[in-house]
């Protein structure tokens, strides 16, 4: 016989031909996909097949009693980057412990992040043509091939290091820079730097610039004015003096706002990361994982053509002011500009 009064709040009761019956507090599957996407950010069918992408790496070889299932592991994960809720609200929900909650999170915020090689890829041959098409008949602007922006996640401070974490707004963060195309896809991240960091120190001391550089690729990327000018990297004419600069310009911030809007998304969709979400208690190596890990899944929820969050109206970030010029890129921009301006 069941209990009158649920033995805890979140005891869930079901009717099943007539029989009542007391449902997993654990088996969040048992709601429908609406529900799903509101708390969880991915439907039941995209649950479970992340599950299993996540089973070689998250289950245990072990008869031992009460081992939790890969999907209750990840339906936990999801609920906190989702919510940005504390590990014992995760814990109560799930009538777990916290520390168990705190462990299983690491685990499997590294195993998501360890998808990234298939999630997160910069583009090459045939791909790098359909971006470039794209943004041409997005804006009119030729041969881009990505578009990169720093974003401040924030964080609370740190034990170690604390001031070179704090930002130019003035609290810790970490400086994420991603590289995004037409789709909003991520097809680079760099997630490592404290808040202090410059975007174009950034850029310059990642693998990117070293590849871009040598690569000989035939584009370039799109970046604000905090980055340095480059032939590979093309930022906005600081002074227009022309119609031609003043239409590079327009098409230039026109492909921008696709980053800009990338990163507003992931942090709409994975609110731990939001500052309305609150600071995320943990030390900046545990946040990197989590960055790495709704990086990925983001990118999983664009492929599969998820709606899009709505966006708080936010007051854009200001560019960086860069800190020196690179000729061969003016050459590059000034060409582009007479060109096709």
């Amino acid at each position: 016989s069941l209990p009158r009064q649920p033995a805890c709040e979140y005891d869930v009761y079901l009717y099943v031909k007539g029989r009542l019956l007391l449902i997993d507090p654990n088996d969040v599957l048992r709601f429908g996909d609406t529900t799903l996407i509101s708390r969880y950010r991915l439907p039941r069918a995209m649950i479970l097949g992340l599950a299993e992408e996540l089973r070689p790496f998250l289950e245990r070889p072990t008869r031992r009693h009460g081992a939790l299932p890969v999907v209750v592991q990840l339906t936990n994960a999801l609920r906190l980057f989702a919510k940005g809720d504390f590990q014992s609200e995760v814990a109560d929900i799930g009538k777990l412990s916290q520390p168990a909650v705190s462990r299983y999170l690491t685990e499997v915020a590294k195993a998501i992040g360890g998808l990234a090689r298939r999630y997160i890829k910069f583009p090459t041959g045939d791909e790098l043509n359909i971006i470039k098409e794209a943004f041409y008949e997005h804006a009119r602007m030729p041969g881009v091939i990505g578009l990169v922006d720093g974003s401040l996640f924030p964080i609370k401070a740190p034990k170690e290091d604390e001031a070179t974490y704090v930002c130019r707004k003035g609290y810790h963060a970490i400086n994420i820079q991603a590289i995004g195309d037409h789709n909003m896809l991520i097809r680079h991240l760099v997630a490592k730097w404290p808040g202090s960091s410059h975007d174009a120190f950034v850029f310059n001391t990642s693998n990117i610039n070293t590849y871009l550089g040598e690569s000989g690729l035939s584009g370039w990327l799109l970046g604000d004015s905090g980055y340095l000018l480059k032939p590979f990297l093309l930022t906005p004419v600081a002074n227009e003096r022309t119609p031609q600069d003043m239409r590079y310009n327009q098409a230039h911030k026109k492909c921008r706002a696709r980053v800009e809007r990338l990163f507003g998304v992931l942090k709409s969709r994975w609110r731990c990361h939001d500052m309305s979400g609150g600071y995320l208690q943990y030390t900046p190596e545990k946040v990197v994982l989590f960055i790495k890990a709704t990086a990925v899944l983001h990118n999983i929820c664009r492929l599969a053509n998820l709606p899009d969050p709505d966006i708080p109206d936010q007051d854009m970030e200001h560019p960086e002011e860069a800190q020196d010029v690179h000729y061969n890129g003016i050459n590059t921009r000034i060409r582009l500009i007479l060109d096709f301006f």
